[in-house]
């Protein structure tokens, strides 16, 4: 009975991020985002949230990174080793002028 349930939450999963990236695609055409490396890594985030929102935020370094933190802690499909990517991103596009 787990094994089935194991199973159906993983084909469940798949599926939403599936939707989620084809959503994403979509929404990147109306919301235009810079596509330089780590733009990719944004779009994952639309699983949980529209483009619009994780664009719209103005941080620092630390307000970016601690806010990485967290999405990824809520499960946010961001593997560790392309954090440092996202960051950078974030930082370079959507940062706070005064770098807080």
């Amino acid at each position: 009975m787990w094994r089935s349930l194991r199973t159906a939450a993983l084909l469940a999963l798949t599926a939403g991020m599936a939707l989620g990236l084809r959503l994403a695609l979509a929404s990147a055409q109306n919301t235009p985002i810079p596509q330089t490396p780590g733009w990719e890594l944004v779009m994952r985030c639309v699983i949980c949230h529209s483009v619009e929102v994780a664009v719209q935020q103005r941080f620092g370094p630390r307000g970016w990174s601690d806010t990485l933190d967290r999405m990824i802690k809520y499960g946010a499909p961001i593997p560790p080793e392309d954090k440092e990517t996202l960051l950078v991103y974030l930082l370079r596009h959507y940062r706070d002028p005064d770098g807080r």
